[in-house]
């Protein structure tokens, strides 16, 4: 009877992760958006896209602290030099903050 239980918990735990928000959608949902420092910044209070800002961002320090370390630059050129490339490279109507700080669709 045990293996039953564990297959279902197994089933359920799968089809929780089917689910979950990706970066793309969130970004097409406009729940997300480029910011100007090389994250991810929260468009719409959402905390299902806020979990899924602070997973990506925690990846992306470590992956700018990696580069930096590697070239002896600073984690925050780094990150401003990935901002400029991110906002370039976001799709039509995907939010990016400007300079000012206010969040437009491009």
């Amino acid at each position: 009877m045990k293996l039953p239980i564990i297959a279902l918990l197994t089933g359920l735990l799968m089809s929780a992760n089917a689910y979950a928000l990706t970066l793309q959608q969130a970004k097409t949902q406009g729940l997300v958006g480029e910011q100007t420092n090389g994250y991810l910044g929260l468009v719409v209070n959402n905390p299902e896209a806020e979990a899924l800002m602070l997973e990506v961002n925690n990846k992306r320090k470590q992956h700018y602290q990696k580069i930096a370390k590697k070239n002896k630059l600073s984690t925050a050129d780094v990150a401003n030099r990935a901002a400029k490339k991110a906002i370039a490279a976001a799709d039509k109507n995907h939010y990016v903050q400007t300079a000012a700080g206010k969040w437009q669709q491009k």
